[in-house]
């Protein structure tokens, strides 16, 4: 369930005390709060353990809904380029089931910031790393969220259209 806020004269928001009600919290209860990429998570500051199995559960419907919303968006396989019979789909050659673990000291000794998307270019057999200045792409997706998305069908050619030229695709529907 989610409901629209209003900001206030500074900038903020505050949750309604209605909203705070149906998830469970008690007036005056405390509360963490979970900055995380792109969104905020309100978590109760003490839990159960079913409080918190509950919690974890609920987060999870978010997820699934924001995934959800992104395959409608970026369709299945009719980015033009899957049209070709004969050459077939340009992203079907690419594994994404690996995903490479590079130490935060490495990254900092070869001048790459903490995050920053990484390129990998395979030159005379070696493997050479640097930050992706392109923009993001699909290789900056997480790797278990980047199969999920093949599984359910999102076409990897919109996707990257879509990662590639910033376009909006969610709010303001």
């Amino acid at each position: 369930m989610s409901f629209k806020t209003e900001k206030n004269l500074t900038g903020s928001f505050a949750i309604p005390a209605s909203t705070m009600t149906i998830s469970g919290f008690t007036p005056g209860e405390d509360t963490d709060c979970h900055a995380l990429n792109g969104a905020v998570a309100v978590l109760k500051k003490r839990m159960t353990a079913a409080e918190l199995i509950r919690a974890a559960w609920s987060l999870q419907q978010p997820s699934a809904e924001l995934c959800t919303h992104l395959a409608e968006r970026c369709g299945s396989g009719d980015c033009g380029e899957c049209a070709d019979e004969v050459k077939g789909c340009p992203y079907d050659a690419l594994d994404f089931t690996h995903d490479i673990d590079l130490p935060d000291e490495l990254l900092e000794m070869a001048g790459i910031p903490e995050n920053a998307p990484l390129h990998l270019e395979l030159e005379d057999g070696e493997i050479i790393v640097s930050a992706n200045h392109d923009g993001p792409g699909l290789w900056d997706i997480p790797t278990p969220l980047m199969q999920g998305f093949l599984a359910a069908g999102i076409c990897p050619g919109e996707l990257e259209e879509k990662l590639k030229t910033g376009e909006i695709v969610y709010g303001d529907d």
